[in-house]
């Protein structure tokens, strides 16, 4: 074997070790906040990277999640948006999505 295929082979060896795993949603809660990541750029209207309540809105169209409820989960900055970094770090915060999802579903039922 040549040295330089073996140098080359060693290296792109290494670099696919560095490849990240993709998320695997555990629940319907991850599987929907995967969603959110993957359709960020298409929700970003004007391209800011960011997403505010009206593009949320606009995605969100047809579902039971309320804009500033989305916003109030994952915008920890608190600027009123959500950038794809925090939309990316909510979803280590699943649980705790899932629990205020039970809650307010509970408040719901009780109100009725």
């Amino acid at each position: 074997m040549k040295p330089h295929i073996v140098i080359f082979t060693a290296v792109f060896c290494s670099a696919c070790s560095q490849v990240p795993v993709p998320a695997s949603p555990e629940s319907q809660v991850e599987r929907k906040m995967i969603g959110l990541m993957q359709k960020f750029d298409l929700w970003d209207e004007n391209g800011d990277g960011q997403l505010d309540e009206a593009e949320l809105a606009m995605g969100l169209e047809g579902t039971e999640h309320k804009p500033a409820a989305t916003i109030d989960f994952y915008d920890t900055n608190r600027n009123g948006k959500i950038s794809l970094r925090e939309a990316q770090a909510g979803y280590s915060r699943s649980d705790e999505a899932e629990q205020r999802i039970k809650a307010r579903q509970a408040a719901e039922r009780g109100a009725r």
